[in-house]
């Protein structure tokens, strides 16, 4: 939606510019149509014969100026013209108008369709009657120099004589110079106005804009038209510089530009400047082989710093990530916000993957350190992908999108690093998109069931609960486990899915069971990192069991280290604290396979202690499961054993001390319709 009403409000501020600009300027849509004037226009009575609203075609005697009209909207052609101006009682006025074009971003990094047309008209009146005389006869018109402010700089290419008008002191002291016009011009545009010097022709007069190299540091800009005129031998005899200061005039286009092409956050560069500058080192890759390199940046977990430390907190960070972008990138790579939490950066001119990769490493070097806002010390880490081209065969306009494809691979891997795509990560990303788009249909479809695996307590020789387990009763492939669909549990959306479908299912077949007389103890249900980030589980859980009619003491929620120990964790332990005090018992689940350090136990309301199969199936881990056991009990937690699959295992957890256990050893899981025969029948 933001994106379909860009250009109407490009439009809309385009015409809130003109109706305030402080010289004479109008605005002309895509359809002709006058749509807006400043003061100054409607004042001098610029063209006095339309209004707002009238085809700006009518106002063009000459078929030639409507031709070039409507070349500038179609292509963006800009021009201009001179118009003699009557207004009753005083001599004619002369105005030049210039019309320019302002496009909306395209696809791909092109400029889309021309929104609107600017023309701006200033009076020339005392200048150009006599500037026109004076390329006729080539007489020296000082008072109307003076009057449009221009300074006149000529070169008698055969004595060397000098003469300057004297008309604009100011520009004379920065604009003289003898045998190299180059020396005047700021180092920074040297290069691009080289470049126009050595195309001029003789006899031709060419326009220049560059800032001036001024040692006092002070920005100007200036508008040059010069010509080389040749004597009656043909060769070169004078040259002549006309001089004047537009620094006013590219002040008011940069703040039009700045509409268009700046986020007002950050004040980076926009999508649509990005767009632009891609579309340029796409252009100088295929003409000059020049070798470039995009890089795309996503902050980690930047939803929940705005959930949890709100939105002032996120506009600080993205303020102070662009601030980090700029330090660790050169002052010629382009930096843009593209929207949100996405960052991109153009590198030109490179030698290697080495020269693109070299800033990289200096931005996760600056994002270690920790970020100050409203008194509070906060971390934060990016995602970075990156792209190169470097096979001058290849089509540089899918960087983009291999960039992408990097910037995936990073998060999957974990997030907090930099990955360079390789084009075997394309039909590896390929399959991961197939497989979530069929997970969304196969949730439509009523695919996904919750199968039950039995907890046994050791002691009483009893089933003490069952833990709920999703599973894809897939239509071809039969039931499938979730490692064949894990991807579906790393995508935010559709992990809140697969978790609110088996919360709802779970409980739905607690109430069946207790409504049969099913005595199935307690049920265990996984809670993932993306269901907390609401804020609001708790209070939703509890809800639900109260529509359902389930007691509280009959649910258990399992939550991985990772979950605990992630971003938001005073969010997870104050959600856990809150069902734990109603009565729902909390289980640690994949105990020793993520990062919690042993004084974290401490920390959160912990019931059940689940060690992760992997270390019950490794008899070299023995010492492990035997201080976790301790561990546990030590805290006054109950002791779950994963994977237990034959007796020897059995009876060496007994001996440790175990508390539960599950696993193949008395079931596989199974479909909730086989659960009350198997109570009924398990122990005989």
């Amino acid at each position: 939606m933001r994106d379909a009403q860009a250009p109407h409000l490009m439009m809309d501020a385009f015409e809130t510019f003109v109706r305030h600009a402080p010289f004479a300027a109008a605005l002309v849509d895509s359809a002709f149509r006058l749509t807006a004037v400043s003061p100054d226009w409607a004042a001098h009575g610029v063209i006095p014969d339309i209004e707002i609203g009238d085809d700006f075609r009518r106002a063009l005697v000459n078929p030639e100026d409507i031709d070039r009209l409507e070349r500038c909207v179609a292509f963006g052609e800009a021009f201009s013209r001179y118009r003699s101006v009557s207004v009753a009682g005083a001599a004619p006025r002369i105005w030049r108008t210039e019309f320019a074009a302002t496009r909306a971003p395209g696809e791909a990094g092109e400029l889309g369709r021309t929104l609107a047309v600017i023309v701006t008209a200033r009076d020339v009146s005392g200048f150009a009657e006599t500037a026109l005389k004076a390329e006729r006869d080539q007489q020296r018109l000082k008072m109307a120099l003076e009057l449009d402010d221009l300074m006149v700089r000529e070169y008698d290419l055969r004595t060397g004589e000098i003469y300057c008008s004297n008309t604009s002191p100011e520009l004379e002291k920065w604009c003289m110079f003898k045998d190299d016009p180059l020396e005047i011009v700021h180092p920074d545009d040297r290069e691009r106005m080289a470049e126009l010097v050595r195309n001029r022709k003789d006899g031709e007069a060419q326009v220049f804009e560059f800032r001036l190299n001024r040692d006092d540091g002070v920005e100007t800009w200036v508008r040059s038209v010069g010509k080389k005129f040749l004597g009656a031998d043909g060769k070169p005899e004078r040259l002549v510089n006309l001089f004047k200061d537009i620094t006013d005039r590219r002040r008011q286009t940069e703040a039009v530009e700045n509409l268009a092409f700046r986020d007002p956050l950050t004040g980076l560069p926009n999508r649509a400047y990005f767009q632009r500058k891609f579309q340029e080192a796409v252009d100088a890759s295929e003409l000059m082989g020049e070798l470039f390199g995009l890089i795309m940046i996503d902050v980690d977990h930047f939803k929940d710093i705005n959930d949890t430390l709100g939105h002032d907190a996120g506009d600080a960070l993205l303020k102070r990530l662009s601030e980090m972008l700029h330090a660790a990138f050169r002052a010629g790579d382009t930096v843009a916000r593209l929207g949100g939490d996405e960052f991109a950066v153009i590198l030109r001119g490179l030698h290697s993957e080495a020269d693109m990769m070299r800033p990289v490493s200096a931005l996760q070097e600056l994002l270690r350190r920790p970020i100050e806002h409203g008194g509070r010390s906060f971390s934060v880490s990016a995602s970075i992908g990156a792209a190169l081209h470097g096979d001058l065969d290849a089509d540089p306009s899918h960087m983009i999108k291999n960039a992408d494809i990097a910037l995936y691979r990073a998060k999957d891997e974990g997030r907090n690093r930099s990955v360079v795509f390789d084009p075997s990560m394309r039909s590896a990303l390929e399959q991961r998109i197939e497989l979530l788009r069929d997970v969304r249909a196969a949730i439509t479809a009523k695919e996904f069931v919750l199968y039950y695996q039995p907890v046994v307590d050791i002691d009483s020789h009893t089933v003490v609960g069952f833990e709920a387990l999703m599973r894809w009763d897939h239509p071809e492939q039969g039931v499938l486990t979730p490692d064949r669909f894990m991807a579906a549990f790393e995508d935010q959306d559709l992990s809140l899915k697969l978790g609110d479908l088996a919360f709802e299912s779970a409980l739905k077949q607690m109430r069946d069971w207790m409504d049969a007389g099913v005595e199935f103890g307690r049920v265990a249900v996984n809670i993932s990192a993306a269901q907390f980030r609401s804020g609001q589980l708790a209070e939703e859980v509890q809800a639900r069991l109260a529509r359902w009619n389930v007691p509280c003491d009959r649910l258990t929620i399992e939550v991985t280290e990772n979950v605990y120990m992630g971003w938001g964790s005073e969010m997870v332990s104050d959600t856990v604290r809150q069902l734990h005090t109603a009565g729902v018992m909390i289980a640690l689940d994949d105990f020793g396979t993520g990062y919690a350090s042993l004084a974290n136990l401490r920390q959160f309301p912990i019931d059940r202690l689940k060690i992760d199969k992997s270390f019950v199936q490794n008899v070299e881990d023995a010492a492990i499961v035997k201080a976790v056991i301790t561990l546990g009990s030590s805290m006054g937690m109950k002791v779950v054993a994963e994977g237990v699959e034959d007796q020897s295992q059995l009876d060496a957890l007994a001996g440790y001390g175990c508390d539960q256990i599950q696993g193949y050893h008395f079931s596989r899981p199974m479909p909730a319709g086989m659960v009350p025969e198997y109570l009924r029948g398990f122990g005989r």
